[in-house]
């Protein structure tokens, strides 16, 4: 996490220096590069490009960081299905087998993301997809996390409160992320971008008829805060960016699964099953043992089963261990009646 937040202050401290840098001068507004995603390398070139290396190094380190990327998204991938999928299916598998098929996973999933490459270059010259993954990805992740950690922190909440949460807190986040989309192309939002102009780029790179094209073409925003002080109460939730979806998902899950547990529980009229002692956090169950006491911890959490592995091949190994042993202690029964 703390790296997470270093990464994220280093990215903005970034972004504040670009636009110190070219606040009088827009290089898109001017016409120098054709998209604001070329801004970082120009400065590169423009600041550090008289020292030999250093710009190929800090471009490097852009690629490198890609990569890492999808190399991280394609082990997690490679990671859950054969953890979840081919484990559960065949707990009987070697370690051998399992490696080779997790090999043949990973090369399969990095050839399919290499060829959809294409596919959604061709889609986007008709149909700008890039949102709606960005909302996929926000919709899902917040949800998710806030599932997670409502079984790791709260021993009362249960699987149908948690469920019913996952599901509302999913709507929630997609309906925020699909009205910031369609009110965005329908120019309903406010333009929350910092003011640019192209007023101070040099002369000599234009003529005088196209510098003062480009001057007149000076992005001035205002405020934007007066100009849609009256819009609706759903046009100021869709305005949100979108980085905001997953902390709304995580948030809106945590606090509904914990309010559909109690009114679920209280239906019910029993706590339901137990949770296993090793699925929760161990600093919370303390917590939760001083606030509410050991005597209401005893009816949601279990302490005399064994700790939770999650691989079921683990459980398979275990009982032919214990077959082994008993078929041992058998022939040994049989020797000693012989002997006697």
């Amino acid at each position: 996490m703390c790296g997470l937040m270093l990464i994220i202050v280093l990215c903005s401290w970034i972004g504040l220096m670009l636009f110190a840098k070219y606040s009088t001068c827009d290089p898109v507004g001017a016409d120098i590069i054709k998209s604001p995603d070329q801004i970082l390398p120009l400065f590169v070139m423009e600041v550090l490009g008289k020292y030999p290396g250093l710009p190929g190094l800090l471009i490097a380190g852009l690629t490198s960081g890609s990569l890492s990327t999808i190399s991280s998204a394609l082990n997690s991938l490679t990671a859950i299905i054969t953890g979840d999928f081919v484990k559960h299916y065949r707990p009987d598998y070697s370690e051998e087998k399992l490696a080779v098929i997790s090999k043949s996973i990973s090369t399969v999933s990095g050839i399919t993301a290499f060829a959809l490459v294409f596919v959604i270059a061709e889609v986007n010259k008709t149909i700008q997809i890039s949102p709606f993954s960005t909302l996929l990805h926000g919709s899902l992740l917040g949800p998710i996390l806030g599932a997670y950690a409502l079984g790791m922190f709260f021993p009362f909440t249960n699987e149908l409160g948690t469920i019913l949460a996952l599901t509302v807190s999913v709507l929630l986040s997609a309906f925020v992320g699909l009205g910031n989309i369609f009110s965005g192309r329908a120019g309903l939002l406010p333009d929350q971008k910092l003011t640019l102009s192209t007023d101070g780029c040099l002369l000599a790179n234009y003529t005088i008829d196209d510098f003062g094209k480009n001057s007149i073409m000076s992005r001035c925003v205002g405020d934007w805060k007066e100009d849609h002080a009256n819009d609706s109460f759903f046009l100021k939730i869709w305005s949100i960016s979108y980085l905001w979806q997953p902390a709304i998902g995580t948030i809106s899950t945590f606090l509904l699964g914990i309010i559909f547990s109690g009114i679920i529980v209280i239906i019910r009229k029993n706590s339901g099953p137990k949770v296993n002692e090793s699925l929760l956090s161990t600093p919370f169950l303390k917590l939760w043992k001083v606030v509410l006491g050991q005597k209401y911890l005893d009816k949601w959490v279990d302490y005399d089963s064994p700790p939770f592995t999650g691989d079921p091949s683990a459980k398979l190994r275990r009982n032919n261990n214990e077959l082994a042993n008993l078929n041992s202690n058998h022939k040994e029964n049989q020797f000693s009646v012989t002997v006697l």
